[in-house]
């Protein structure tokens, strides 16, 4: 999963280092699709440029042009994109499983309630949406944001069409708060 630099493209990688003599850099994957930065495998950088791997080794990848220690230097903390578009077609989810992109954005509802729009998406070992609460709740005095765990006994559905998530307890858990 990934985050959005903006509609059409996502935030996918970030290069660290240089790595030995030959323009090769380190590579800290940011999404959950490690198969898709094999050679040949074209990103985008936050200006458009377009950079195709050339060559890859376990933890680290060479780009087309910079096959130098020189030419690499200059890719040392650049954010690697690539468009929505070439994400969905070249990562494959398994059933119940959603892109970053496509869950940011979402209403979050209970019963009839909206309790509000997730913010972003927080890595852990469950992932957990950052749910920016509705004005109607922060006036009545609730948190402007909280986290809502995406588990089974938080989450009842996510619906891409409706642009929804429906939950259970989770008012219970903005309460607490």
């Amino acid at each position: 999963m990934s985050k959005a630099l903006n509609d059409a493209l996502v935030l996918v990688a970030k290069l660290g280092r240089t790595v030995g003599v030959q323009g090769f850099v380190r590579l800290h994957n940011l999404s959950d699709f490690p198969e898709q930065f094999e050679r040949g495998a074209s990103f985008f950088d936050k200006n458009s440029r377009v950079l195709k791997i050339k060559a890859r080794n376990a933890q680290s990848v060479l780009f087309e042009g910079f096959e130098s220690l020189e030419c690499a230097k200059t890719l040392v903390n650049l954010e690697l994109f690539q468009s929505v578009e070439k994400s969905r077609a070249s990562c494959k989810l398994n059933e119940g499983e959603f892109f970053y992109f496509d869950i940011i954005g979402l209403e979050v509802f209970e019963n009839e309630i909206l309790l509000g729009v997730v913010k972003d998406i927080l890595p852990a070992g469950n992932d957990l949406l950052l749910i920016k609460s509705d004005e109607s709740l922060v006036k009545k005095g609730f948190a402007s944001e909280f986290y809502l765990p995406y588990v089974d006994f938080y989450i009842k559905s996510v619906e891409l069409q409706s642009k929804q998530i429906h939950a259970q307890n989770a008012l219970m858990l903005l309460e607490s708060l």
